[in-house]
């Protein structure tokens, strides 16, 4: 599935999120990941006192992130990387600069370039699949570390849920990458509330040169050695 459709996937998670039937959501105590857990590839959840680290290897690219929440329940879908984070649609994804970027060596694109044009990418998509012209709403954002990141959301189409007001996503350039978090805004959850939720989950995103062995890993969770 190309990242565009695992994007318009959370526009349609957001419409239905509150009518889910208990058993699509798995506890991640007992939660085995669906993606294969080779450590050159794959992804995993692992269980902390505040949440869970988010674990994901792929050939080109090896991060962490710290998913905060009293309750996390992951999508039972082999497709799709999102989690109910109290109660709060919460998606994590990539997508190959080249794929909407391929350009991007030969023009000397910057981060802030790049994460224009793949905003710019994903929104005429959503627009053409959903038959409605989008109000994009853009806000200028940095890591605590100094890197470029760019925050943007629009309205939820009228007619599709009443109680899923707004989507949300913050961006980041980690080559060959565009890594992408996105949360739904609701009557019960502001849209405030869901940006600054990304901001501080992206500050804890830690790349790393080399495979990340998830069986050591999470054997240094369960001592209490913070990763």
């Amino acid at each position: 599935m190309t990242t565009k459709l695992v994007l318009v996937a959370s526009v349609l998670l957001a419409a239905s999120f509150r009518g889910r039937p208990a058993n699509a959501w798995q506890p991640i105590a007992n939660w085995v990941p669906s993606v294969s857990l080779r450590q050159e590839d794959g992804w995993a959840a692992l269980k902390l006192d505040e949440g869970i680290l988010f674990v994901w290897n792929r050939p080109d690219i090896h991060f962490t992130l710290t998913v905060k929440g009293k309750e996390i329940k992951p999508l039972n879908d082999p497709d799709h990387i999102f989690f109910n984070v109290d109660d709060m649609a919460f998606q994590i994804q990539l997508a190959s600069i080249a794929e909407f970027a391929p350009d991007a060596k030969e023009k000397k694109l910057d981060d802030k370039s790049i994460l224009a044009a793949h905003r710019d990418w994903e929104t005429t998509f959503i627009e053409g699949l959903l038959h409605s012209k989008l109000k994009v709403q853009v806000f200028s954002a940095k890591l605590s570390s100094g890197s470029d990141a760019a925050l943007w959301q629009f309205d939820m189409p009228d007619g599709m849920n009443a109680d899923a007001k707004k989507q949300i996503y913050l961006t980041v350039v980690s080559k060959p990458y565009v890594l992408l978090l996105n949360g739904v805004a609701t009557t019960a959850v502001s849209d405030d509330v869901t940006r600054k939720y990304l901001l501080d989950t992206m500050a804890t995103l830690k790349i790393s040169s080399v495979p990340i062995d998830v069986k050591k890993l999470s054997e240094s969770v369960r001592k209490g050695v913070a990763p």
